[in-house]
């Protein structure tokens, strides 16, 4: 007899996901993030985003919580993840910094540092796997172009 329940098969990948741990200059845990740092994905989101804060612009009679909102989503397009749940169950986006800068821009600006760092490292271990198994090439290359000699 056929069993009722159907096996589910998975597939598991590593698909670069990293967590970080949110902290204040005192140490403090405020929360957790896991996004794709390295996804070549980013750089499009990225410049749809710029685009979004370039054109934004706060009028009087618009809804505060709204536009907060707004900016959430743009945060959780770019990174893929939900930065309502951890950034911004820190502070809300546009409280104020004591540099004067808004909390969304503090929250944008660390994003996209540990985005660039990732990319250059995982850039660099690409450029060393890859030259791992193009260094024979390269060596037999300069065998072939030298000139033999003739004794005689």
């Amino acid at each position: 007899m056929a069993s009722l329940e159907e096996k589910i098969n998975e597939i598991i990948i590593e698909d670069g996901s990293k967590t970080y741990e949110i902290k204040n200059r005192q140490g403090k845990k405020l929360a957790e993030f896991c996004f794709r740092p390295a996804d070549t994905n980013i750089l499009a989101r990225y410049e749809d985003v710029r685009k979004f804060f370039n054109e934004f612009k706060l009028q009087d009679e618009d809804d505060i919580v709204e536009c907060q909102q707004k900016v959430i989503e743009q945060l959780d397009y770019l990174t893929d993840a939900d930065t309502g749940n951890t950034f911004f169950s820190i502070m809300g986006p546009f409280s104020p910094m004591p540099d004067g800068s808004l909390f969304c821009e503090t929250c944008l600006d660390t994003v996209c540092s540990v985005i660039s760092k990732e990319f250059d490292v995982r850039l660099e271990k690409a450029k060393s796997r890859v030259n791992k198994y193009t260094a024979k090439y390269h060596s037999s290359r300069r065998r072939c172009t030298k000139k033999k000699r003739r004794h005689g």
